[in-house]
């Protein structure tokens, strides 16, 4: 290799070294402009105070302070820092900066001051010792913490406005609960001898119209117990002491005995009532009574607003690892807004006063014991073209052992 080439390929070797540490340099000067803006940034917008005090006094405050403080840097150097202190807050100050001083704690400090134009401001401070012209000083640092303090102020005072609502929630529950417990005993009271007396009277004649009446005494004590009993489970689901007792259910034989039971009030209504059950269904884990109180009560419902010559449907299924039970029927339909509270006590439909019966408190009560199961209720209707009530619970799951208080 001729001493030319030698040159050329030192030369490119050179350039290229020469490449590399120009784009180098060119990246620190990238960073470095990095740096000084943001350097920038937190001088001129950095919410911290700084400032010396030496005797008592002031004896420099930089920019964010002095506005904070005082118009005018002379109103601030060589004042009391202390008589900026909110009388409340000195001695605390005092000792919260000694501790610091002396090493017993790190910690920064809040106090409240009293600024230029008279308002209350909150700082969180913190000091540190220092020689400044050959004397002790102290050198601190402090932030202006208002917007934060009281917005934490209103959060308190949020929070202790919920809870005295909750208290007081709490204890109106409480005492509706005992209102209803003592209602229900004053009213199951002198109901039991109605009922038993009923039974033996329509067990007993045979004559027209004394068998009717008696008929009619015996129904009407069964529905008020019934309501008696929706009353009293709903007050327990609202402490949470109502109770389920699961265990495996033949649901299939429990659908066909509601559904045998509740055709001959169908048929008084003059209706028709379709059970249209599959041949076999999952045996649930589930409280048999409870699933029985809730199929009955959306029957019931559907009897009380199908016209007569309607049709009224109660159909189950598995799906998606749940049994989901249906009653359909032909009536007037719901509308949409209505459906949005149906299942809230003590509403009844629109219409319901001409169907009379009930407080309102059967679907409420029936939302509850489904939610217990770990399922769900709902309804699909359109005016005039009937309704469908359903719920769906777990096949498998078994949120409540037997006996658990709810």
């Amino acid at each position: 290799m001729t001493d030319e080439n030698k040159s050329n390929e030192q030369l490119i070797k050179e350039l290229q070294v020469l490449r590399q540490r120009v784009a180098e340099l060119e990246a620190s000067k990238s960073q470095l402009r990095q740096y000084e803006e943001i350097l920038k940034v937190f001088r001129t917008n950095m919410p911290i105070g700084l400032f010396i005090i030496q005797d008592g006094r002031f004896k420099f405050v930089n920019d964010n302070l002095r506005t904070l403080l005082a118009d005018d840097a002379d109103e601030i150097i060589e004042s009391y820092s202390m008589k900026l202190v909110y009388p409340e807050d000195r001695e605390r100050v005092r000792e919260a900066a000694l501790k610091i001083l002396h090493g017993e704690s790190a910690i920064p400090y809040k106090y409240r001051i009293v600024n230029k134009d008279g308002q209350i401001r909150w700082l969180l401070e913190s000091v540190a010792s220092i020689q400044y012209q050959g004397k002790r000083a102290i050198l601190g640092h402090a932030m202006d913490i208002t917007e934060s303090e009281m917005a934490q102020e209103k959060l308190e005072e949020a929070y202790e406005k919920e809870r005295r609502l909750r208290q007081e929630l709490e204890i109106e529950v409480q005492r509706r609960v005992e209102f209803t417990r003592a209602l229900v005993h004053e009213l199951k009271t002198p109901l039991t001898p109605i009922m038993s007396s009923s039974d033996l009277l329509v067990s007993g004649l045979t004559e027209e119209p004394w068998l009717s009446v008696a008929q009619n005494i015996q129904r009407g004590a069964i529905n008020l117990n019934r309501r008696i009993g929706e009353l009293l489970d709903l007050a327990r689901g609202e402490i949470g002491m109502l109770r389920l007792n699961p265990k495996r259910v033949d649901v299939l034989k429990l659908l066909q005995h509601v559904g045998s039971e509740m055709s001959a009030v169908a048929t008084s209504n003059g209706q028709t009532l379709k059970v249209e059950l599959p041949e076999t269904l999952p045996l649930p884990w589930a409280d048999e009574d409870r699933i029985r109180q809730i199929t009955q009560n959306l029957l019931v419902n559907a009897t009380k607003f199908t016209p007569e010559g309607g049709t009224i449907t109660l159909r189950a299924k598995e799906q998606n690892g749940s049994l989901v039970v249906e009653v359909q029927d032909t009536g007037y339909g719901i509308p949409e807004e209505e459906q949005k509270r149906l299942f809230r006590p003590y509403h009844r439909q629109t219409g319901d006063r001409e169907h009379l019966s009930g407080l309102g408190l059967g679907l409420a009560l029936c939302k509850n014991l489904v939610q217990l199961h770990g399922g769900r209720i709902w309804v699909v209707s359109q005016e005039g073209k009937g309704s469908t009530f359903a719920f769906a619970i777990p096949i498998n799951s078994r949120v409540q052992q037997a006996g658990t208080t709810i």
